[in-house]
């Protein structure tokens, strides 16, 4: 293997080492509202390194996201800094949102563009929201990438999907001592996650695209259902596993009959 071949995988690395550094040294400061904000540092810094460049004029689907998580991150870091709780916050958080799915929807500019494009920006806008409500800390955010991962390793499209589904799952493990995340550590990743379960979707939108997009969302909404029914420290896994693993079964049961 050529050192060539090994440099997109440095993201990974850096997602880690960056979410790591940051979480630790604002955990010693005791700034838990900073300390959290880690996963999301580590996730815009991997996605750079991974694609290797950020661009204001993306010609491809992928080339949106280092700028993207660069923003995601951006608007962490100063929700965190501004302190705003409840409906404030819940504002702030719904623009980042519906900035991040216009970015990821083509960014339309004029009035035609926009209308053709309202589908997808609000479909976005809407999966960010979900996993920003379910999303309540480091575990939680690496468990629905790995599910993701997944999926894009067996199923996804050509592309670097499953590699940038790694650099979040590094990131989220490396903010592991910055604590629970509230709304702020949240929305990055949130952002993210949304982002790499759409962008199949628009690359390619086939059925097993739909279902691998489904697996993160499952777990992070049905599997603490699932959870309260087996009950004891194994509860929650278990239950994560079925809810999220049940899309994927679903896709490798439609590949087995092709």
């Amino acid at each position: 293997m050529s050192l060539a071949a090994l440099l997109p995988w440095r993201g990974v690395a850096a997602a880690l080492v960056a979410a790591l550094l940051w979480s630790g040294l604002f955990r010693l400061l005791r700034r838990g509202d900073l300390a959290a904000l880690g996963a999301g540092l580590g996730l815009a810094l991997g996605w750079v390194l991974a694609l290797g460049l950020v661009t204001g004029t993306p010609r491809q689907l992928p080339e949106r996201l280092p700028a993207l998580a660069i923003g995601g991150a951006l608007a962490g870091l100063v929700l965190a800094l501004a302190g705003r709780r409840g409906w404030v916050a819940a504002l702030l958080a719904g623009l980042g949102l519906l900035g991040a799915g216009w970015w990821l929807a083509g960014g339309p500019l004029t009035l035609a563009d926009l209308r053709r494009a309202m589908v997808p920006l609000l479909a976005i806008t809407a999966a960010g929201a979900a996993a920003l409500l379910a999303l309540r800390g480091p575990l939680g955010g690496a468990a629905a990438l790995a599910l993701l991962a997944a999926g894009l390793w067996f199923f996804g499209p050509p592309g670097p999907w499953f590699l940038l589904a790694l650099v979040g799952i590094a990131a989220a493990l490396g903010a592991w001592p910055g604590g629970a995340w509230g709304v702020a550590p949240a929305l990055p990743v949130a952002i993210g996650l949304a982002a790499l379960a759409a962008g199949p979707i628009l690359a390619r939108g086939g059925t097993a695209d739909w279902l691998v997009a489904a697996a993160p969302f499952a777990a992070l909404w049905l599997g603490p259902a699932l959870s309260g029914r087996f009950g004891g420290r194994a509860g929650e896994p278990i239950g994560w596993a079925i809810a999220g693993l049940l899309p994927l079964i679903f896709v490798w049961l439609l590949h087995r009959g092709h």
